[in-house]
């Protein structure tokens, strides 16, 4: 099994054809999808300004394929600081994990249902704002609007 390092180093590979290299995006996204698979695809075609015909962009890949690792190493170092505090309290005695926010529990393997009723519906912010703001939201941040997008009521 390939990792999302290789995909991602595929999408970037200009040797080769740009339906390989989507391809090689789209199993990125099996990794890390913060929206779910077809939410988060949606969302990076329309920040990438992703051509129906690759041909004429290759590099509307590269640019969904950057946004997409950025919000990854954002989530990877909260899922080790996560998993460091574990450590801790299993080392402690603790082995039942502390009730966690949604947020957390997300990423830890239960199913993204948040966004996956419908592919269109999205928030307009780049993914690697909406971890931030995910992140700022649990470390007991106030931030207006709503907590997913910001905007109005969601």
């Amino acid at each position: 099994m390939t990792s999302f390092r290789t995909h991602r180093a595929r999408v970037h590979d200009a040797a080769l054809p740009p339906y390989r290299r989507h391809s090689a995006l789209r199993t990125c996204l099996t990794e890390f999808a913060p929206y779910g698979l077809r939410a988060t695809y949606h969302h990076l075609t329309v920040s990438a300004r992703m051509p129906r015909r690759l041909e004429a962009d290759p590099e509307s890949l590269v640019r969904a394929v950057e946004e997409l690792h950025e919000a990854r190493v954002l989530w990877l170092a909260r899922a080790e600081e996560f998993a460091a505090r574990r450590r801790a309290e299993k080392r402690a005695g603790r082995r039942r994990p502390p009730v966690t926010p949604w947020w957390d529990r997300r990423w830890l393997g239960s199913p993204n249902a948040v966004w996956s009723h419908d592919p269109f519906l999205h928030p307009r912010l780049s993914l690697p704002d909406y971890v931030r703001r995910q992140n700022a939201l649990l470390d007991g941040a106030e931030l207006p609007g709503c907590p997913a997008c910001g905007h109005g009521a969601c």
